[in-house]
Order: structure tokens, then sequence, then C-alpha cells
């Protein structure tokens, strides 16, 4: 399918840099490229080259006036070899806005059309140069904030996802046709061995069930996985936040009840995507404020998929404790003992340490000298990858 109309937008983000892409894709391209490209001081159109580069300038008529807008190298690409499918043309200039903009709305007065957002993408899907697995992909990528995020979406762009379908697909079209000549030509090609119909089905299912495995994976994938800091006040939950985040995010104080609504941070853990959250403690108050930051922390704990309780080894379990380990009992949580720097000697050996089936792991840790958090962040990952990705390869 190739679409009438040439669009033209700044591919590169916004702001100021050395290098910016206007890129040109339709059957004008190429047109509106000779029209406005100059090579040194000649006025005549240089010969492009598909997949070459061209260095030169480009120029603005002006009332009969020629100007020149930018020094620029032009790559050229020939339909159907290029991102779209269609005659493209890539424009490097130089990346501040002005130019960018003067760049742009000179392939707008020749006759190209300023492209909708992921038109280039869209155009590239509707000629069959990426399937909708891969279109999809090319948003992940650019949207990708770990390392691990960044290469499942590029093995999505490479069509690993697309390949697997398609087979699935080419097999039951190739049983379909059998099934169908059998009936409507039985003369000419007899009757059709079907002993494997079931085999080719049943291995069809297996396949498509495996993939849609991988869904709720891939939503982890995109969206992260949110993890709750919850506990009683004071027990050290915004200073395991600001340790992990590697910064001063929330205000820590040793008055108990500081934090009186949740907060939100992104964490890239080994690349894996987490939204953590810290959140007020749990305690019996009358206080109506502390009251409502509590309701937000149950909140935040039914919706999490993983709950951090933190403890203070220096007061020991307490009834505070309780109730903050009745609401996590049933979802996946790691016990973390807290301030075992300002302990002579702590074991989980003590009553309301007792582990419940979700409990994935007790670990001591310090969140004001780091002790512990290796460990906390390693166990983090291997639950996440074993239980939130199962059977699921990581690209490398």
């Amino acid at each position: 399918m190739i679409l009438s109309d040439t669009i033209a937008a700044i591919s590169t983000a916004p702001g100021t840099g050395a290098i910016a892409i206007v890129r040109l894709s339709g059957p004008q391209a190429w047109t509106i490229a000779k029209d406005i490209f100059v090579v040194g001081n000649t006025e005549n159109a240089p010969a492009l080259k598909s997949h070459h580069a061209h260095h030169g300038y480009l120029k603005s008529d002006c009332k009969g006036l020629q100007t020149l807008v930018d020094e620029v190298v032009l790559i050229p690409y020939k339909r159907p070899h290029s991102f779209t499918g269609e005659d493209l043309i890539e424009i490097n200039c130089h990346g501040g806005p002005v130019i960018t903009n003067e760049v742009l709305n000179l392939c707008l007065t020749r006759g190209a059309r300023l492209a909708a957002p992921g038109e280039f993408t869209q155009r590239a899907f509707l000629n069959g140069r990426l399937d909708l697995t891969q279109a999809e992909a090319v948003l992940d990528v650019i949207q990708a904030k770990t390392g691990l995020q960044s290469r499942f979406a590029i093995s999505a762009l490479k069509g690993e996802l697309g390949h697997k379908i398609e087979h699935v697909r080419t097999t039951l079209v190739e049983l379909l046709s059998r099934i169908v000549a059998g009936i409507d030509f039985p003369e000419e090609v007899g009757d059709m061995p079907l002993n494997d119909l079931q085999e080719i089905l049943t291995g069809c299912m297996s396949e498509l069930q495996n993939l849609t495995k991988t869904a709720r994976s891939g939503r982890y994938l995109r969206d992260g996985i949110k993890v709750a800091i919850a506990g009683k006040p004071n027990a050290g939950k915004s200073s395991l936040l600001n340790r992990l985040l590697q910064f001063d995010r929330a205000i820590v104080t040793d008055i108990a009840g500081t934090t009186r609504d949740s907060l939100e941070e992104q964490l890239d853990v080994n690349g894996i995507p987490i939204i953590l959250i810290d959140t007020a403690g749990i305690r019996a108050t009358h206080d109506q404020v502390e009251i409502f930051g509590i309701e937000r922390t149950k909140q935040s704990i039914d919706k999490a998929d993983l709950v951090l309780l933190v403890t203070d080894v220096t007061s020991g379990w307490t009834g505070d404790d309780a109730l903050v380990g009745d609401l996590v009992e049933a979802r996946p949580h790691i016990i973390l003992a807290n301030k075992v720097d300002l302990a002579r000697q702590f074991e989980f050996n003590g009553k309301g340490y007792e582990t419940s089936v979700a409990c994935l792991a007790k670990i001591a840790i310090s969140a004001k000298t780091g002790d512990g958090i290796d460990t906390l962040t390693q166990t983090i990952e291997r639950w996440y990858l074993t239980t939130l990705l199962p059977g699921t390869a990581v690209p490398h």
C-alpha cells in the first residue's frame, strides 16, 4: 500500500542539540529534496544516490532571492528499501530549534504535509515493512527506562515475537488448505491424510498459550512493578526509599508519623523497572490527617505487586508491626529488619517474625549504612525473573 501524499516531520527530540533530523516520506520526497538541496556553489540539483550521504546546503527562494538555510547531510532512500517502504529523505541539519523549524517549513512549502504522530511507523506497517508487534515495539524502544526494557523491546522490534505468531499462522493455513482441497477436489487430490491433525492443532494451541502467558510479563516490563514500602511509624521506610534511590527524596526525622502521604519514584534494579512507593506508617491513632494517610497506605498495599515490610529491631516486634503484618500476609512480601547497625545482635527467631507462604525472604538491613541492601535488590531481581517472567528468555 503506497499512500498518495508526502509527509514531513522533525524526527529528533525538541530542544537544542548538535544535530537534528528532518524526514520526508512519500512519492514527492525526492522531488522536494532536489528542489531545495544544492552542492557547493552550483545551482543545479545533484544526482541523488539511494543509501548514500550527500553533503551540501539547503536553499530557500524568497522574492526571487536565493538564500542558504543550513549546511546539511542529506541521505535519500529509494522505495521499497526504506523504513516506511516509500521514497524517503533524511536531512541531518544543525540542531537549533530555529534552524530545524526552518528546514521543516521549507519542506512543507514545497508540498509536503506535516506528519501526524506515529505516521512514519504507521506507513511502515501499512507498506509491510513492519508487522504489528514491531510497530508497537518502536514506541517501547523509545520509552524504555531500563536496560532490560530496552533489550526486550529491541527483541520484539527484530520481529522475534512476530515470527513466532507467523509460524503458527502458516502452519494453520497449510492445514486448512489440505482440508479444503480434500473437500472441494476429492477426485483430483484423493483422500487427504489427516492422521496428524490432532497433533498439529495441539502444537499450535500450546504455542499460542505460551505466547499469551508473556502478555502479563510484557505489562510488567512496559509499566514496571509496584513495590510498596510499609511498616509502623519511624521504622525507617523513608530512609530505605532514599537508600534505594541513592538521593534524599523523602524527609527523614526521628518524629514518628513524618510521612503522611504516599511518595512514588521510579527505580532501576539491574534493569528491572520498579515504581517504589513510600507509604505512611501504620499504627492506631486518632489524628485525622494520619488516618487518611494510613488509608492510602492500605490502598497502596492492595495495588502493589510486592511489599517491603520494614520493622525496627531496636523496638522489637510490636502491635503496630502485627497490624502491618496482617495487611501484607496474603501478598508477596519481604520482611526487612531495619536498624541492625544499632543492635548488638539480631536473629529472626523472635515473636512475630514467623513467615507466611507469601513471604519471599527475611533480610536484616540498615537503611542508614546500606548493610543488606544488595541482598534485598538481588532477592527482588530473582523473584521478578522467576515469578513474573517465567519461561521468558532474557535477551542479552
